[in-house]
């Protein structure tokens, strides 16, 4: 009987020990699960505040970016340009498609009240509101312009208007093209033009209105260049 107390006793104690020591295994392995998640959720925290933290350094390149080509857009639409230059070079342009107009009308009075006023207005503009490089280039061009309009002035017949008028848009063409025309103009063509000379021309609509031939041959010419 005492054997079999005994040998019930150190079962029952194997037993005990047994269930504590997977109590214990249990318990460690709990830990050792729970120290592995927060150490997942650590990395996944640190590895989402750097994709954050990348995701924010790219807004503000992309944000940057996006600044410097609204400052680039701006500089290339205003193209350096006092808006006292603009608005001279706009009034050039105007008074140059008055006098073409009323050549296409086949009118020889007109386009020297034209002539006059544009001569006016380059004389009375402080170039002062150039900057040196716009000076420059339009001085190449304003002493031929003025000597074409002063001989529109002077001219008794509509041909010569018409002959000095064609070396006159080859001038204005290119200060559209220097400076800008602001506006949406057409450089025409007639290969008829001038005895068969040919000649070019700013018209500011697309249809043509021919002013070296007027109403004999009007819509004579086509559109070669878009010019802005």
């Amino acid at each position: 009987m005492k054997k079999l107390l005994t040998g019930v006793l150190a079962i029952t104690i194997l037993a005990v020990a047994a269930c504590n020591n997977n109590k214990q295994n249990n318990k460690y392995d709990q830990n050792m699960k729970h120290e592995s998640m927060n150490h997942n959720k650590t990395q996944m925290d640190t590895m989402k505040g750097m994709n954050h933290g990348s995701n924010n350094h790219r807004k503000q390149e992309e944000s940057m970016r996006d600044m410097g080509d609204d400052i680039k857009s701006s500089e290339a639409n205003a193209g350096g340009m006092d808006p006292v230059v603009r608005k001279f070079i706009n009034n050039i342009i105007s008074e140059y498609l008055f006098i073409k107009n009323e050549l296409a009308a086949d009118d020889k009075i007109e386009p020297k009240t034209g002539a006059a006023q544009m001569v006016s207005s380059i004389r009375r503009f402080d170039k002062s509101f150039f900057t040196a490089s716009q000076k420059k280039e339009f001085d190449k061009y304003v002493e031929n312009i003025n000597e074409q309009l002063q001989g529109i002035i002077t001219a008794n017949q509509i041909e010569e208007q018409r002959e000095l008028f064609g070396l006159l848009s080859q001038q204005v063409y290119e200060l559209a093209k220097l400076f800008g025309a602001n506006r949406i103009l057409y450089y025409d063509h007639c290969p008829m033009a001038l005895n068969n000379k040919g000649a070019m021309w700013l018209s500011e609509t697309k249809g043509i209105k021919n002013p070296f031939l007027g109403n004999s041959m009007l819509t004579c010419g086509i559109v070669q260049e878009i010019v802005q």
